[in-house]
């Protein structure tokens, strides 16, 4: 299995990675190179440098970078990713809309094939929404950046939660018409977030096959928090 967690910034996304990691002993997280290079750009709390940074030449190095890194792994390899392609996807649409350095439509439109082949990469994909009712990190108030972060965190949900739509309502925009990853809502608490995983994924990480049910003994809990968070949103 080949899985990416996604969302907007401070959202706990590398705590996910983690506590699975803790459940899943046999997966292994995998590196994004982009990370390094970009590295003095990526600090969370120096928003307006991601900002700035933000234009056509990166995104396309970026998107080809996690592109080459994900390609590495086949489905029967364990691997989960922390951020990717679908990050970058969201980025792009809002530097678009921003009016980055060679952003435009024709751009995005130009780009849609590339996405829709190398997401085949993925498997499943979790997304971290922001959601009204249950606690995300606190980004502290008291400067003009980070009350700048807070807002970019809302606008980048806000894309991220669009672009979930389209796959609810089956439209292959960005994703490929046959071997469509899952796109699959991840919230509440950590110990919340891991039992909702486990809807989707046995004990050995791997998807439920057709002879197997759902109802294993530690998952009605699970499916009763899903049904209780489902209504709450």
């Amino acid at each position: 299995m080949r899985i990416a967690i996604s969302g907007a910034c401070s959202m706990g996304k590398s705590t996910v990675v983690q506590d699975f990691l803790r459940n899943w002993s046999n997966y292994t997280e995998g590196k994004l190179t982009y990370k390094v290079q970009f590295k003095p750009h990526l600090h969370s709390t120096d928003i307006m440098n991601m900002i700035h940074l933000g234009n056509r030449t990166n995104q396309e190095a970026i998107r080809d970078s996690i592109i080459d890194d994900i390609s590495k792994y086949k489905r029967e390899d364990n691997v989960i990713f922390d951020r990717g392609l679908m990050d970058n996807l969201m980025y792009s649409l809002y530097l678009c809309g921003v009016g980055a350095e060679g952003c435009t439509n024709e751009w995005m439109t130009e780009q849609l094939p590339i996405y829709r082949e190398a997401f085949k990469f993925y498997d499943l994909i979790f997304f971290v929404p922001l959601l009204t009712g249950y606690s995300a990190p606190i980004i502290p108030e008291g400067s003009l950046e980070l009350d700048r972060e807070v807002i970019f965190r809302s606008e980048s949900d806000n894309i991220f939660k669009a672009l979930q739509q389209q796959y609810l309502d089956g439209k292959r925009i960005w994703l490929p018409k046959e071997d469509t990853p899952a796109l699959v809502e991840l919230f509440g608490t950590p110990e919340e977030r891991i039992q909702m995983i486990r809807l989707y994924i046995n004990e050995n990480g791997q998807p439920y096959g057709d002879d197997e049910s759902l109802i294993k003994p530690h998952l009605p809990e699970a499916l009763d928090l899903m049904q209780e968070m489902s209504n709450t949103k």
